[in-house]
């Protein structure tokens, strides 16, 4: 009988947004299927520690000061216990030693490899230039590369090539509640009125621009409002005073699906994404997209016709599909968290038969 592999994976620096997300679906798909060892940050205990029929769990706190000097610090102990696993999976977090037989990093964020010309502050910038050293710093270790598009694999892929470091690499996209998604399609839209919407308020989001173009397309379009869904924190003062804005926070996946399900308009002005949920989320509810002319969107978009416009007096160009040409494309569908989980066995098959070959 084939023994099972043993999983370790590595969430400890993810505790919200799409990295909560992952870690939910991967924590919950494996305690009902084949368990694993999970390293995971302590302030999402409450929610992880349910799924307990067959993973165990090592809950770390979050100690940046311990994380600046020596970041891993929690992974010898961890392994003195369990022994040498067969894969580690990191996610974000760079494999800093030899922990398994294969060694697997996952790019959470695409600024810890890309910050030239994208807005955000000082202090991110620093924190993602220690980053990306410590990650090409790994490679050595590292057997297995993965991220949520082939435009964050390429960076990571570019970089390894400089320093004639070999990889695998593969995409392992995000995951959907497709029985969610069904769910809010399944409803008939309301037509109070017509607006466009935006999701997320970090600087490289550019809500600005994403402003102008609002004002821009909203007479032509009869769009009566801009929904703003993000923290109040990062928003400038010129959008939170806009007479067309209306800003939500602390929203709901249900709400939200059901906002971008009942928008005229999906608009995005980011600079970059590893790959952006929210605009895949846009492409299964929303009416019509105007989103920034990046590798991860139009990698997104590739198999629609589109068209590109400028936004007016600038150089910013941005990719436009309509209603019309969204559902021209009937193959187009979310992929589910189950066969996310799944792929992660594809790929290692994938690996594992490129390591052969080599020795053929």
């Amino acid at each position: 009988m084939k023994k099972k592999p043993v999983w370790l994976f590595n969430f400890s620096s993810s505790s919200n947004g799409g990295g909560f997300n992952r870690t939910r679906e991967t924590v919950k798909w494996f305690d009902n299927n084949f368990g694993a060892y999970f390293i995971i940050n302590d302030k999402i205990k409450d929610e992880i520690i349910i799924h307990n029929k067959i993973n165990k769990y090592f809950f770390i706190s979050e100690n940046k000061i311990k994380r600046l000097l020596m970041d891993g610090y929690y992974l010898p102990k961890i392994i003195d216990e369990i022994g040498k696993p067969d894969i580690y999976f990191s996610y974000g977090i760079p494999v800093f030693k030899d922990i398994a037989r294969i060694n697997w990093f996952h790019i959470s964020n695409a600024l810890s490899l890309k910050t030239k010309n994208i807005s955000i502050n000082f202090v991110k910038r620093i924190q993602m230039w220690i980053l990306k050293k410590r990650i090409i710093k790994s490679m050595k270790y590292t057997h297995i590369a993965t991220g949520e598009s082939e435009f964050s694999i390429n960076l990571l892929k570019d970089k390894n090539n400089e320093k004639h470091i070999k990889c695998f690499y593969d995409v392992l996209p995000n995951g959907h509640d497709i029985s969610l998604v069904k769910n809010v399609l399944n409803k008939k839209r309301e037509l109070s009125y017509k607006y466009g919407i935006t999701i997320g308020t970090f600087k490289y989001k550019k809500i600005k621009v994403a402003l102008k173009l609002f004002h821009e397309i909203k007479k032509t379009n009869n769009l009566k409002k801009m929904i703003v869904v993000g923290s109040f924190d990062h928003i400038p003062k010129s959008v939170v005073d806009d007479k067309f804005v209306e800003i939500k926070s602390n929203v709901s996946t249900k709400e939200l699906l059901n906002l971008l399900y009942n928008a005229e308009y999906y608009i995005s002005a980011s600079q970059i994404e590893n790959s952006s949920i929210a605009a895949f989320e846009a492409l299964i509810l929303s009416k019509n997209l105007v989103i920034s002319n990046i590798p991860s969107h139009e990698e997104m978009l590739r198999n629609f016709e589109t068209k590109k416009i400028f936004l007016e007096n600038s150089s910013t160009e941005f990719i436009v599909l309509d209603i019309k040409n969204k559902n021209k494309n009937k193959k187009f569908a979310p992929i589910s968290w189950n066969d996310v989980n799944r792929k992660l066995f594809q790929i290692i098959e994938n690996f594992n038969n490129e390591m052969l070959q080599t020795y053929i």
